[in-house]
């Protein structure tokens, strides 16, 4: 009885952490392994938004603390289902804009882009779809080595 009881004890903290694994997320799978082999992974954001009125604000804002002379990597995935595409905008604390996934003169929009920091500082990340359509995606933000 004592060695049933003994071996109960040890199986039941393997069931414990089996059970606690994360289900895998194919889009942030698909998402990772397009950051490239020297980037860090150092934040995830996943979006999703339905159908928007305005097309001139962000609907998807969040702060990031950034540090000087580092290289920051920010991959956009969107979902297959989506009907526009993840966009990201980044903000200094002044509100002037420091990086866009979006060329406004060819109207291009990066999967991914590369920022190298010039001022340490709270930065404001804005995600929104093309043309505030509905969809949804995830953007990972690297530390490039």
């Amino acid at each position: 009885m004592k060695k049933l009881l003994l071996g109960l004890l040890i199986l039941l903290p393997a069931f414990t952490v089996a059970a606690g694994q994360a289900v895998p997320d194919p889009m942030m799978s698909r998402c990772l392994s397009g950051t490239g082999p020297a980037a860090k992974y150092l934040k995830d954001y996943r979006i999703q938004l339905g159908q928007g009125t305005s097309q001139n604000d962000f609907r998807y804002k969040a702060k990031m603390s950034l540090w000087k002379n580092t290289k920051y990597r920010f991959t956009l995935c969107t979902a297959d289902n989506s009907k526009g595409k993840l966009i990201l905008t980044i903000w200094d604390e002044t509100n002037k804009i420091v990086l866009s996934s979006v060329d406004n003169d060819t109207g291009t929009v990066y999967s991914y882009i590369d920022f190298i920091c010039n001022k340490s500082g709270i930065y404001q990340v804005g995600f929104d779809f093309t043309e505030g359509q509905s969809g949804s995606g995830v953007s990972i933000v690297s530390m490039i080595q």
